[in-house]
């Protein structure tokens, strides 16, 4: 009986020492007993606000982990009015461009933040030899050396007097600026944008006109003058004299104005 008592003590003993061991392994891995607990998914129903919060918590995350001038995430309020662009002083806010594009175009409407997308891309066209496959040319035309090129008519949309948009020339393998110096509408549907070449002498002039998704321009470089026409997001860049094929002495002729060829109708 005598023996019987000692070894239930000892085994009482052995347990609440295990138990103390147990006990000070956890706390010492988990030093934050306020901690929140992880939940599996059927927990979490049963928590109320748990999973509610943990989404508030990923969507803050998403909103201050964007970096400076990498464009705003899609979490990040967009306030026209507040967004400073700083390179125009007569229209310095996001607002008072979509003020005067609205004003051109009265019955368009703009997204603050596919303009201000489209104000941040340096040119309104890059080369897409893919383009060809979209247009309808005879081959003639197909390649008689014409650039191909991806057009954002939204871009030239947004240009103000005193703003500068970069014109790249694959034929001439060069990039030239250029600065707008006037806006017209026309109060047609269609509105000119004339500017000059940045760096080089009045004559070197640029015009582009849009009007029903459809864009032509004409750029006079010293070396040569080019024509630009764009149809929706597909369009091309010759030199003019190759439009005038089977001519001696292909004359540069200015790109038509769409509200005066519309009047002459």
């Amino acid at each position: 009986m005598k023996h019987r008592l000692i070894i239930s003590a000892l085994a009482v003993a052995f347990v609440t020492a295990a138990a103390v061991t147990v006990f000070l392994v956890v706390n010492e891995s988990t030093p934050n007993s306020l901690a929140e607990p992880v939940l599996d998914p059927a927990q979490q129903s049963a928590v109320p606000g748990a999973s509610m919060n943990r989404g508030a918590a990923a969507a803050d995350q998403s909103s201050t982990g964007s970096s400076p001038g990498r464009g705003l995430q899609p979490s990040t309020p967009l306030d026209p009015e507040e967004l400073e662009l700083g390179d125009n002083p007569d229209y310095p806010t996001l607002e008072s461009r979509l003020t005067e594009m609205h004003a051109r175009r009265e019955h368009q409407s703009f997204k603050p933040d596919q303009v201000l997308a489209a104000i941040r891309q340096p040119a309104a066209w890059q080369s897409d030899d893919s383009v060809a496959e979209q247009m309808d040319l005879p081959d003639e035309d197909r390649y008689d050396g014409r650039t191909f090129i991806r057009f954002n008519a939204l871009k030239v949309e947004t240009l103000m007097p005193g703003d500068t948009m970069e014109i790249p020339i694959e034929q001439a393998n060069s990039i030239y600026q250029m600065v707008v110096d006037e806006v017209e509408d026309h109060r047609d549907g269609s509105i000119t944008w004339r500017g000059h070449l940045q760096d080089f002498n009045e004559e070197n002039q640029v015009m582009i006109t849009q009007s029903d998704g459809v864009t032509y321009a004409g750029i006079f470089t010293p070396d040569a003058p080019y024509t630009i026409e764009a149809r929706g997001d597909a369009g091309w860049v010759v030199t003019t004299g190759t439009l005038f094929k089977g001519e001696e002495e292909p004359l540069p002729i200015p790109v038509p104005d769409i509200a005066e060829s519309r009047a002459s109708h």
